[in-house]
Parts: structure tokens; sequence; C-alpha cells
């Protein structure tokens, strides 16, 4: 087989660098994820978030490449600010 005719997405060893990858996410006004880059490890991949919605807020998320599952999400952080703010405005009232 040529070269050529290889293509990296169609196949991976065991213990390489491509099953290590993460994809950002971020979702769209509409809840459809839209892919943002794909990074190396998981550090990077909490940074670029980190970024990414303190230039454009949203929804983001990170799924690992090997198992194809979230593996951080924004979206939390948002719920925890609610509940956290929530016994503030009912004591107010």
């Amino acid at each position: 087989m040529q070269a050529a005719q290889l293509n990296p997405r169609s196949f991976r060893l065991e213990g390489s660098i491509r099953g290590l990858e993460y994809d950002v996410f971020r979702k769209d006004l509409l809840g459809t994820p839209v892919w943002m880059e794909t990074v190396p490890d998981l550090e990077t991949a909490k940074l670029r978030v980190t970024e990414l919605a303190g230039r454009s807020p949203g929804e983001y998320f990170v799924v690992s490449q090997e198992t194809q599952e979230i593996v951080n999400n924004t979206a939390a952080g948002f719920g925890d600010l609610v509940i956290k703010l929530q016994p503030s405005l009912e004591s107010e009232t």
C-alpha cells in the first residue's frame, strides 16, 4: 500500500498520541454543537474553553476522541451559579 493511500483518521494505534486528543465544541443558539478545534490534552482543552468563553460567552464542552465522552462542560458552572444566587435572592424578599 502506498503512503498516499493511508488515511490517519481511519485507524488508531493503541497508545498513540491520536487517542489522547480532545475536541472542543460550542453550542450555537439552537443547541447544535459546533466544532471549534482539536487539542492534544485535557489541560489544554480546559484552558481553551476558558479563553473561548472569555471572548464569546456560551456553552462549551470537550469530547475525548478516545472514549467519545464529554469530559468537560461549561454548563455545570452556570447551574452552580444559579443555585448559589438563589438563597441570596430569597433572603431579600
